[in-house]
């Protein structure tokens, strides 16, 4: 909390966030994949496709306690391989949800895991 004065000399109370110890912060994983199909996909397209699988296995409440992130700027289309952020309790979950996959659209495919890291430098893209 800190104190100051405003114009009429009261003290006055600003509350500000205290900031998480480094101990109790969720700490993050990514997993590196590649998607396996027919044709060429574009990051626009697989978005969706994995969002609304994972809703449907593990609804809102599940799927939220997964902190999930596909990083967009890490999807290389030609490749077709891609990162995605979790934390550290729910990376099995993760996986077996990539799993679950199988369509984009008329499309058939399959995710790929190659690497799972702790830092985005170690998956060594």
């Amino acid at each position: 909390m800190d104190r100051s004065r405003n114009k009429s000399g009261e003290m006055r109370q600003e509350n500000k966030l205290k900031i998480l110890m480094p101990t109790l912060r969720e700490k993050d994983r990514y997993i590196s994949f590649q998607v396996i199909s027919e044709e060429q996909i574009e990051y626009s397209d697989l978005e969706p496709a994995i969002l609304n699988t994972f809703l449907d296995f593990y609804g809102e409440y599940g799927f939220s306690k997964l902190s999930f992130w596909i990083i967009k700027n890490l999807y290389d289309p030609e490749r077709q391989i891609g990162v995605i952020r979790c934390n550290n309790k729910s990376v099995q979950q993760t996986v077996a949800g990539l799993g679950l996959v199988s369509r984009l659209g008329e499309t058939r495919i399959t995710i790929k895991i190659f690497k799972i890291s702790g830092t985005i430098k170690g998956l060594k893209l």
